[in-house]
């Protein structure tokens, strides 16, 4: 049994902080989002992400990304994953980090903060 998402394709100004890094660093939000997802680097994928958005291939890159968050918390797909990556890229996006904030961005990509041991 699946999961209905709890945010909103469209529904960017719900979360105006998501919405304003979504539209002025579109790779940066993506960067973060996939830090939670499955643990990849945020700077590395952001900076993937925004060199293939030049050649308009950045949603290739973010279709896996968006299944893996599906699988994650067992979504519908709904939309089709491809429509949403391809033709509402930066919607999806910032879609995706309010789903994460959401459900408090949980699971694999999340890893502890490490401390040095005080020295003797």
């Amino acid at each position: 049994m699946t999961d209905q998402w709890q945010e909103s394709l469209f529904g960017c100004f719900d979360d105006t902080k998501i919405c304003l890094c979504g539209w002025c660093c579109t790779p940066c939000l993506f960067g973060q989002n996939v830090e939670q997802i499955d643990g990849s680097n945020c700077a590395l994928m952001g900076l993937i992400y925004c060199c293939l958005g030049g050649c308009y291939l950045c949603g290739l890159f973010h279709l896996p990304k968006r299944r893996a968050l599906r699988e994650k918390y067992n979504l519908v797909e709904e939309p089709a994953d491809i429509l949403a990556t391809c033709c509402c890229g930066p919607c999806a996006i910032c879609q995706e980090a309010r789903e994460l904030n959401k459900r408090g961005g949980q699971g694999g990509g999340t890893r502890p903060i490490q401390t040095q041991p005080p020295r003797r």
